[in-house]
């Protein structure tokens, strides 16, 4: 395969309005920044790609401020200059280092979308997957009653949406559930996303979720409580899908013998890329894990590149990949619409989206050494 060369790689952050703050376990995300990376191949195809990582350490540990340090200096400001033959090569042994996972996630996705646009690809097709349609879920964060989780949800219902993500947490869990199924009727599905913030001692109460009508518990422990995932798990009452407890393949392997996923969240910026997404999609296949793509807050640049990856055939669940409006008053890109509860994955080569020139008029830019 011909090789290609990166020419030119440039930085932007761009600020982004938030229709309004989202509550979680784990803090409240009220406004954010596109961080955009464009990089410039030796056939002229140009290629963006977005790292998502959050103001705060509450996820990874990967913030924006080290993640974009990062992408200043030597790990990333290295890539002009190098040469490769397909994207599937950028894997840790092509950067010689698994940090800043999110970091790396951006710079490989605009290289997809660089070398998909230079032979008139979709980037859903390079990855296995096909241009279309994909039907998209809602996150519901956390409020201060059941009450006002019940008007979001039923809001979003209105909006299209059938399958409805809600946060709980200690304190804030069965009663809003039930509350929420009550409100919406059988007519859409509900998970739940506890960030963590149970125990083993849980165990119980989470299972009992099943008869309020959850079918999945999102990262229920700790990341490194397997076993209280795999205890929950056994009960067979609700699905147990894993978000942060799973950051590489080794991860999974650990899981798996543990017992204790039934589903995973894949993240591509918290793997490290595209590549390492369709790896872990993958090999759920191979295992019979159901999988569904996770959303960070994205712009329409890193939302594009992840409903891409959402086309892939691993995807069993409704991705938390909801239209541009859901977040932002105003998107980077073109937005995305929900219509009858999906949203459009582009059939034009690469990502199919770019930086509105008026989005990004008077953004900070910076080329990286």
């Amino acid at each position: 395969m011909a090789k290609v060369r990166i020419v030119e790689a440039t930085l932007a952050r761009v600020p982004l309005a938030l229709v309004g703050p989202l509550h979680t376990s784990s803090g409240t995300h009220s406004a954010r920044s596109a961080t955009l990376i464009a990089v410039v191949l030796d056939d002229g195809s140009v290629g963006w790609g977005e790292n998502v990582s959050p103001e705060e350490d509450f996820y990874t540990g990967e913030t924006s401020s080290t993640s974009v340090r990062a992408m200043r200096g030597d790990l990333l400001g290295g890539i002009v200059d190098r040469e490769f033959g397909a994207p599937s090569e950028l894997d840790a042994s092509w950067w010689g280092t698994t940090e800043f996972p999110m970091a790396r996630c951006a710079v490989e996705s605009a290289v997809w979308d660089a070398w998909c646009r230079g032979r008139g690809i979709a980037l859903a097709t390079a990855l296995g997957g096909s241009p279309g349609d994909v039907a998209v879920g809602a996150v519901v964060g956390l409020h201060p009653s059941a009450a006002d989780t019940v008007t979001e949800a039923l809001a979003r219902v209105a909006e299209g949406y059938r399958h409805l993500k809600l946060k709980i947490a200690r304190g804030r869990d069965r009663e809003v559930v039930a509350a929420v199924r009550d409100a919406v009727g059988p007519g859409a599905s509900l998970s739940v996303d506890a960030n963590g913030a149970y125990s083993a001692d849980d165990v119980g109460l989470l299972a009992g979720l099943a008869e309020v009508g959850v079918d999945l518990v999102e990262q229920p422990f700790a990341p490194g409580d397997l076993a209280a995932s795999g205890q929950l798990s056994a009960t067979r009452s609700v699905k147990v899908g894993l978000d942060e407890s799973i950051m590489t393949m080794c991860d999974l392997d650990l899981a798996l013998t543990a017992g204790a996923v039934d589903a995973v969240n894949v993240k591509p910026s918290r793997l490290g890329g595209l590549g390492a997404a369709v790896g872990i999609l993958e090999r759920c296949r191979a295992e019979g894990l159901d999988a569904w793509i996770g959303g960070m807050l994205e712009s329409g640049v890193g939302r594009a590149a992840a409903l891409a990856l959402a086309t892939h055939p691993a995807c069993t669940l409704a991705p938390d990949l909801s239209a541009s409006a859901r977040y932002f008053e105003h998107d980077v890109t073109e937005p995305f619409v929900l219509a009858d509860g999906r949203l459009r994955v582009p059939a034009t080569a690469g990502i199919g989206r770019e930086p509105l020139s008026e989005m990004i008029t008077g953004a900070a830019m910076e080329a990286l050494p």
